[in-house]
């Protein structure tokens, strides 16, 4: 079963590891601290919302299948994968105040809409809310294991 931010278990399951961090957790690999983390994470979750615009990175081969269903729905997401300028973490609040924004966020796109269309992806082109619910969540799951979450 696909897990998504949209369902409530599954949202508290990465409610909960995101309160197991800690401001002295250590990244398994990549550049970011754990609070630029999560507030790449803070970024990428007012993108979802359609609050925070990006521009798009005019890559068609991933907006069309299979690609896309592959890198959505199959393939685990790379290690060090190009992320968008507008959500590279510049400067981020404290680890606490991070975390609270990023939960706050999560919590309104999971008792958000579910169904319909929701804002274009940068990399993905046009994504449905179930779609976006997918990618959260496995964007969100990505970065936890990168901190042992």
């Amino acid at each position: 079963m696909t897990r998504t931010i949209l369902n409530e278990r599954d949202r508290a399951e990465i409610e909960s590891r995101l309160r197991s961090l800690s401001v002295s957790s250590a990244a398994r690999w990549g550049s970011m601290d754990v609070a630029n983390m999560l507030k790449h994470l803070h970024l990428s979750a007012r993108m979802t919302l359609g609050e925070l615009p990006v521009v798009s990175a005019n890559k068609r081969v991933f907006q069309m299948f299979p690609l896309k269903h592959l890198i959505l729905y199959v393939l685990p997401f790379p290690k060090g994968a190009p992320t968008a300028a507008e959500l590279k973490p510049n400067a981020a609040l404290s680890f606490d105040e991070e975390r609270a924004a990023l939960l706050e966020l999560l919590e309104r796109i999971g008792t958000g809409p579910g169904e319909g269309a929701g804002p274009e992806h940068p990399l993905f082109g046009p994504l449905t809310w179930r779609e976006w619910g997918v990618v959260t969540y496995k964007h969100a799951d990505h970065h936890l294991k990168q901190f042992g979450a």
